[in-house]
């Protein structure tokens, strides 16, 4: 009678040597959603969930921040799964919200995924597969009901779909959003808490994001929750829609300071520059004060968008690649 192999144990690391604590978060869109991360767009049925999921698609496509608010730190291309909504109203509100950014919708670099029956878990590889070729920054699957046939209401059968998906987002550093109904708004507390099916759904997301209609009109309340990052105070946002001879929908948001066009102008002065920008030509070329302008660029620095190179000026900060200490685990991130 053969011995039995002895069990090999787990690896393990001092937690000193995880992260860096010091390391700030990496953002997808500033404040909003983490690059890397796997979150659900939650609310009730006829909120814009849907909507909202291509709005957010073509700010990450198009490098212009959501709802006029959430700049992109990380834009690149989108892969987008709409099991619900026709091609056609799919086609129609994409090309809608990049007119409204004065962004071409034929070199938009959002792929929708057009195969029926993507069933979830067992497409698991086969979409893996597809966001190894794609090399996206976002993958939305919109709606969850519409790829599985699990129980929503039983942990042990959500976990081999959720498991996946965040497996997905931390192997190859793109971020996953799922969108998914709520059954009714909860009396207090956490709006994850109304979240249709298992308690582990809400438990899944790095973020989850919750809209809910606060009237007859437009108007729209997003709720934020991060799980390592201060949560926001609701926000109010509304979707405008212009008929005109192109037709044009942005969503606004309606709370709090609007953006901040010297960050924007800084970025994108930063991010097309064929070498590093001197600090004083970006002052020559934003008409700011010099005080302004520095703080500016530690800020950006700080939150990883930019960085200095050397005593030549600033260069956009290159998409960090995680090692086995990652605060997200072990990545192997595809090349951009």
């Amino acid at each position: 009678m053969s011995t039995p192999e002895p069990a090999a144990p787990y690896r393990t690391l001092p937690a000193a040597h995880l992260a860096d604590p010091t390391a700030p978060l990496r953002w997808l869109l500033a404040d909003l959603f983490l690059a890397g991360a796997a979150g659900i767009l939650g609310g009730a049925p006829k909120t814009g969930k849907s909507f909202f999921a291509l709005e957010l698609a073509v700010a990450v496509a198009s490098g212009t921040p959501a709802a006029g608010r959430f700049p992109v730190a990380a834009p690149g291309p989108v892969l987008l799964l709409a099991a619900e909504d026709p091609p056609a109203v799919v086609v129609q509100r994409l090309a809608a919200l990049a007119a409204a950014r004065a962004h071409a919708f034929a070199t938009l670099p959002v792929d929708v995924i057009v195969e029926p029956g993507v069933r979830l878990p067992e497409g698991l590889a086969r979409l893996g597969a597809t966001v190894a070729h794609r090399q996206p920054r976002l993958l939305i699957l919109d709606p969850l009901i519409r790829l599985h046939r699990a129980d929503e209401n039983s942990a042990p059968e959500m976990a081999g779909i959720l498991d996946g998906l965040r497996a997905l987002a931390r192997a190859t550093d793109c971020a996953v959003l799922l969108v998914h109904h709520t059954r009714k708004a909860p009396a207090g507390g956490s709006p994850g808490l109304g979240l249709r099916g298992s308690s582990d759904l809400h438990a899944f997301g790095d973020t989850n994001l919750y809209l809910r209609r606060l009237g007859p009109d437009a108007l729209l309340e997003l709720r934020i929750e991060h799980r390592a990052a201060p949560c926001p105070p609701p926000l109010r946002l509304r979707l405008r829609v212009d008929e005109g001879p192109a037709l044009l929908a942005r969503f606004v948001c309606e709370d709090g300071d609007p953006p901040d066009p010297v960050r924007e102008r800084t970025l994108t002065l930063v991010r097309h520059a064929a070498a590093p920008v001197p600090t004083a030509t970006l002052r020559t070329a934003l008409g700011v004060r010099k005080q302004t302008l520095l703080a500016l660029l530690h800020r950006l620095a700080t939150e990883g968008a930019i960085r200095r190179a050397g005593r030549d000026g600033w260069t956009a900060a290159p998409q960090a690649v995680p090692g086995p200490d990652s605060i997200w685990g072990n990545r192997n991130p595809l090349p951009r």
